[in-house]
C-alpha cells in the first residue's frame, strides 16, 4: 500500500519525535481550563446588540414534506435509526406562532432557521406562492416579537428533482442555487439582515459521500471532492445573488468545527494526523473564500485548485457550529490511517465529549485566520433528560465571553436547538431541545435549560 505523502514525510521526522513532543506539550498545557464557571457565565461582558437565541432547520422540525432527497432516503429500510422517518417531525409548520412565543418567552432576541427549498420550488422552475407566504408571515411574526431572523438557505436537504439530476455534483447546481438565493432575497430581503448560505458543507460532504449514511448514500472520494466543490461554488453564487438583491444584508456560512487533538502527545504521527484532519475538515471551505479559489487538499481525495473570483469577499462573518473534540490516533488499519477517539471528559447521550474550552480555542483560531466577525450559529448537546444542558449552556457562553474579553468580535450565539427534532440518520433517538417535544401530541414542555437561558438573557445589556 502506498502511504500518503504526509505519512512519508512524518516518518522522516521520527528521530525528532521526542523533541517535537516536548515543544507541543508546553503549548498543550497552556490551553484554557475552565475549572470553575461563574454563575453569570460572563454574560455581562457581552457587547450591546449581541444576538442570543436558538437555531433549527426546516426538515428537522416542520414535518409533512415529501419533496426533498431526505424524505426519499428515509423511506429506504436501514437508512434511519430503527427505521424512523421524519413524518410530522415537531409539527412546526402548523405551530409557528406558538414557537415564536416560546422564543420570546425565554428572552431570545434572535432565531436562526432555514427555509425549505423543496417546499418553495417543488417542481423545477415553479415557485409555490403559499410556501413563500408562509415564510414571509414567519419572519414578520419574529420581527413583531422583537426577534432578529438569521435565514439559512441550504441545511442539508435538496429538492428531489435536483437530487435526481446529480444534486451537489451536478454542474448546474451553483446556478440553480444562486437562482433560489436571488428569489429569497427578493421576497424576504426587506425583513432579513442575516443570511447563511450553506450549513456545514464539510459535514454534508463527509456524511453523504464518504460515510454514505446521508443521501445520496455514496462512498466515493472523487464524488466527495466534487460535492465539496459544488458547495463552495454554490455559496459564491448565492452570496452574489443575495448582495445584488439585498445589498445591506450580511452573508456567511456555518461550518462545523471540531477540536482535533493528538491522542498521544509524545507521538509525532498523532500530531501530524491531527493537523491533517484539522486542515481538511475545519478550514477548507473558508480558506477557499479567503483565497478566491475552490481549494481542497486532503490525503486520499482528488485535489482541487480552481480560481473563482466570486469567492472574494463573499463572507461578511464566520459561522461556527461547535459540538465536540476528538482525539486523533495514527492507525494504519483505519480509513485514511486516522482513528478518531473521544476525549476523557463527560460524554453526552450521543457519546460526544462535553468540552467548552474547545470553543474558546476555536474562536481564537478563526479570528487569527480570517479576521471576520463571528457568530456561534449552533452549539448544543444530546441530553435526553435535560439535566446536562443548563451547565452546558453556561459553560459555552462563558467561553464566548472570555473570547470577547480577549478582543475577538463574537457577535451572537444560537443554541441548538429550540426544540427536540428529527436528528437525521439518528432519527428521534437524540434530544437536543431547550423544549422537550412529546412526539405523540407534539406538545412542547420547557426543559431545565429554558430557565437558565431566560436567567442569562435577563443579565444581558439591552
Amino acid at each position: 500500500m502506498k502511504l500518503p505523502r504526509w505519512v512519508s514525510n512524518a516518518l522522516l521526522l521520527m528521530a525528532g519525535s521526542y523533541f517535537l513532543a516536548m515543544v507541543v506539550l508546553e503549548g498543550w498545557e497552556s490551553e484554557p481550563v475552565f475549572s470553575e464557571i461563574p454563575a453569570d457565565a460572563g454574560v455581562t461582558s457581552l457587547p450591546k446588540g449581541f444576538l442570543f437565541g436558538a437555531a433549527t432547520a426546516a426538515h428537522q422540525i416542520e414535518g409533512g414534506n415529501e419533496h426533498n432527497d431526505w424524505a426519499a432516503f428515509e423511506r429506504i429500510p436501514g437508512n434511519i435509526s430503527e427505521d424512523q422517518v421524519s413524518g410530522v417531525a415537531a409539527g412546526h409548520w402548523e405551530r409557528v406562532p406558538e414557537d415564536i412565543a416560546l422564543l420570546k418567552g425565554m428572552g431570545a432576541n434572535a432565531y436562526r432557521f432555514s427555509i425549505e427549498w423543496s417546499r418553495l420550488e417543488p417542481v423545477e422552475g415553479q415557485w409555490d406562492e403559499s410556501a413563500w407566504s408562509h415564510y414571509v408571515d414567519e419572519i414578520n411574526g419574529l420581527r413583531h416579537a422583537g426577534i432578529e431572523p438569521m435565514v439559512t438557505l441550504l441545511h442539508f436537504t435538496l429538492p428531489d428533482w435536483l437530487a435526481r439530476q446529480g444534486g451537489l455534483t451536478a454542474g448546474h447546481f451553483p446556478e440553480l442555487f444562486g437562482r433560489f438565493a436571488a428569489e429569497a432575497a427578493r421576497r424576504l430581503g426587506p425583513q432579513v439582515n442575516f443570511w447563511c448560505t450553506v450549513n456545514e458543507p464539510n459535514v454534508q460532504m463527509y456524511q453523504a459521500y464518504v460515510q454514505g449514511v446521508w443521501p445520496p448514500g455514496i462512498r466515493d472520494t472523487a464524488e466527495a471532492s466534487r460535492a465539496f466543490a459544488g458547495l463552495v461554488r454554490g455559496h459564491a453564487a448565492a452570496a452574489t445573488a443575495l448582495r445584488k438583491h439585498d445589498p445591506d444584508s450580511r452573508v456567511g456560512a456555518a461550518i462545523n468545527l471540531i477540536v482535533f487533538d493528538p491522542d498521544r502527545h509524545w507521538w509525532a504521527l498523532d500530531w501530524i494526523a491531527a493537523s491533517e484532519a484539522d486542515k481538511g475538515f475545519n478550514w477548507a471551505f473558508y480558506d477557499s473564500i479567503k483565497s478566491g479559489a475552490v481549494s481542497f487538499h486532503l490525503s486520499g481525495f482528488p485535489e482541487i485548485e480552481e480560481p473563482l473570483p466570486e469567492l472574494n469577499g463573499s463572507a461578511d462573518y464566520f459561522g461556527i457550529n461547535y459540538y465536540r473534540r476528538n482525539l486523533v490516533r495514527f492507525t494504519p488499519s483505519a480509513p485514511g490511517l486516522v482513528a478518531l477517539l473521544q476525549g476523557p471528559g463527560q460524554l453526552s447521550d450521543a457519546g460526544v465529549e462535553i468540552y467548552p474550552e474547545g470553543l474558546l480555542r476555536l474562536l481564537r483560531r478563526v479570528w487569527q485566520r480570517y479576521e471576520l466577525p463571528i457568530y456561534i450559529t449552533e452549539n448544543g448537546v444530546a441530553d435526553n433528560r435535560g439535566d446536562m444542558r443548563p451547565e452546558y449552556l453556561r459553560g459555552h457562553l462563558y467561553a464566548v465571553s472570555q473570547a470577547i474579553e480577549e478582543g475577538i468580535p463574537v457577535q451572537g450565539y444560537f443554541h441548538w436547538s429550540l426544540m427536540d427534532n428529527f436528528e437525521w440518520s439518528e432519527g428521534f433517538d437524540h434530544r437536543f431541545g431547550l423544549f422537550r417535544v412529546d412526539y405523540n401530541t407534539l406538545e412542547r414542555e420547557p426543559g431545565p435549560a429554558v430557565a437558565e437561558f431566560r436567567r442569562l438573557s435577563a443579565l444581558m445589556d439591552p
